[in-house]
């Protein structure tokens, strides 16, 4: 499989053929078989995940996490980009291009007509789900966005699709592709292109159930998005994807600690630079992101284990984070990301996982039917993780809960954006945290249905109201 994902980081760089004239042409004199100039099928499913991991796990990893303040960008870039809430057009370009170029839309859609043409329905089914949730994330992200006109040779300045319609596409891909899937044949082995769920013991009926249960925690965390315009309506969706999503519990605290359950939605990584987790391809070179405060003083206030799994301990034992503000609070240096977990590069970063099914099943029940129906998952969520059971709960504590469940993920920033949990002071004077990104350059130069940047909202529909900043 390292072989895959190999192959995957070259091809994500370029998936289109190359065009030529008819001299000299045929079999055994301009095809070289060293040098394709057509990926196949399997080759474009490597490349797209491999540049989804990338996306899930980079830069705007990095910035949803420190606005979020559960790390907390202490120099460079990490310090204006995300901490001081400094990204531009310019700075965030590459990361959005890369929904839609190469390994983005146009290899999903190439992967997609490979997979029709010779009636796999597995491979088309996970790649329409793939679809589903990168711009589930990226409408999250960045709000109204070009995709019902991208990846169309025949419109060079796609529209921007409203959010809401962007929301409802989503959910249609995602369901299309579930459809796809159980329809598939469930015999013999898994499918080694698929770098999510394909292990030495997994058979294909595994693999598809996996998928199909990791997909409707995909529509449960999008419902979620949904609740400030939809209100209970979408907590009532929510809760029904949920409740057919993620539920293979992890089978040991460390398993739970670090979203790798056998039914969690992982990343899959090499040993190397080339092909290691994202977040330790950068933190192993740079210290420019420590643990942010927010984080560590809630996990110590509640002697949580996890503070072990998350974060190393200082030169005097202590676990210590910087504020907003980026001061350390307390004496010594303060911690960093766990090494030899976390920034191990074949760590499987957590992108879907159990906990978060259990959590998004707790918010939505609380929201619906009250407390006590939120209870057990709370407690299932905790007691995996060598927490204490509780004996009631609010909805701070549901929302706690997955903050430190869902460490190091994009969709924390969702969930504060909707919540306001936790508590967060933003950097300097600033008077909110903020709500979105800003568009790519690269899409401005090409595309003149982009606002200009004075004319850009400040928070996409589904967040329109700004968390207050505390006194």
């Amino acid at each position: 499989m390292n072989r895959y994902l190999k192959a995957g980081v070259v091809l994500s760089l370029a998936l289109s053929g190359a065009a030529c004239n008819d001299f000299l042409t045929g079999p055994g004199l301009t095809e070289n078989p060293n040098s394709p100039t057509e990926a196949t099928m399997t080759q474009m499913l490597v490349a797209v995940q491999s540049n989804m991991f990338t996306r899930l796990e980079g830069q705007l990893a990095r910035n949803a996490t420190i606005y979020t303040q559960q790390v907390i960008g202490a120099f460079n870039q990490q310090l204006t980009y995300a901490t001081q809430y400094q990204v531009v057009e310019g700075d965030i370009s590459g990361q959005m291009s890369a929904f839609y170029t190469g390994a983005g839309l146009v290899g999903l859609r190439k992967v997609q007509a490979f997979a029709r043409e010779s009636d796999d329905k597995f491979i088309e089914g996970i790649a329409k789900i793939w679809e589903g949730f990168a711009f589930g994330m990226a409408t999250s992200m960045w709000g109204d966005l070009p995709y019902s006109e991208a990846n169309n040779a025949e419109i060079l300045t796609p529209k921007l699709d409203a959010q809401q319609e962007i929301y409802t596409a989503v959910q249609q891909r995602i369901d299309e592709g579930i459809v796809l899937l159980q329809g598939a044949p469930t015999t013999g082995t898994c499918d080694p292109a698929d770098l999510i769920y394909c292990a030495s013991t997994t058979t294909r009926a595994n693999q598809i159930s996996r998928w199909v249960a990791a997909a409707n925690t995909m529509k449960a965390r999008f419902y979620l998005h949904l609740v400030e315009r939809n209100g209970n309506a979408a907590y009532q969706l929510a809760l029904t994807a949920a409740t057919k999503g993620i539920l293979e519990a992890p089978t040991s605290a460390t398993q739970a600690m670090h979203g790798q359950a056998p039914g969690d939605f992982r990343a899959f990584h090499g040993t190397t630079t080339d092909d290691g987790n994202i977040w330790a391809q950068f933190l192993n070179q740079r210290q420019d992101i420590v643990a942010g405060n927010v984080m560590v003083s809630l996990l110590t206030s509640r002697n949580d284990p996890r503070i072990a799994a998350y974060f190393d301990a200082n030169s005097q034992g202590n676990y210590r984070g910087m504020d907003e503000n980026v001061k350390v609070v307390g004496t010594g240096a303060a911690s960093v990301v766990n090494a030899s977990v976390r920034r191990a590069y074949a760590f499987r970063q957590p992108i879907l996982t159990w906990a978060e099914n259990q959590l998004i099943l707790a918010e939505a029940k609380f929201k619906l039917t009250g407390a006590d129906a939120a209870l057990p998952h709370v407690n299932a969520v905790r007691v995996a993780a060598g927490m204490p059971a509780l004996v009631s709960v609010t909805f701070d504590d549901v929302m706690l809960e997955k903050y430190i469940a869902q460490f190091q993920n994009i969709d924390t920033w969702n969930d504060f954006k909707r919540t306001c949990i936790p508590l967060l002071k933003p950097y300097g004077t600033v008077a909110a945290v903020p709500g979105r990104l800003p568009y790519g350059s690269a899409e401005r130069t090409n595309n003149p249905n982009l606002p200009l940047p004075s004319a850009a909202p400040a928070r996409n529909w589904n967040d329109p109201t700004a968390c207050p900043r505390p006194a």
